[in-house]
């Protein structure tokens, strides 16, 4: 099972926290000794620590910058679709 420790910054990954989370997209944004602050992108921009030691419950896979802001793309759409349906 993989850590939080080896992801590595600035690349995006799907992954599900345990087992009764969502599956997030995510990226490293800052690294200290003993844990890591990810960026999970969706469905909103939310902050987070992890211990480097900490297993993900699922590391689903590693995605490339295009295919990342295709997902973050694919969320702003369908919230403006809202915004404008209000």
């Amino acid at each position: 099972m993989a850590t939080f420790g080896e992801l590595n910054p600035d690349t995006y990954y799907l992954i599900q926290v345990d087992a009764e989370s969502d599956i997030e997209l995510v990226s490293v944004i800052f690294q200290t000794k003993e844990t890591v602050l990810l960026r999970s992108f969706l469905p909103q921009t939310e902050d987070f620590f992890k211990y480097l030691d900490e297993p993900v419950f699922k590391l689903i896979e590693e995605l490339d910058e295009e295919t990342a802001e295709k997902f973050v793309n694919l969320y702003q759409e369908q919230e403006g679709e809202e915004e404008y349906e209000e």
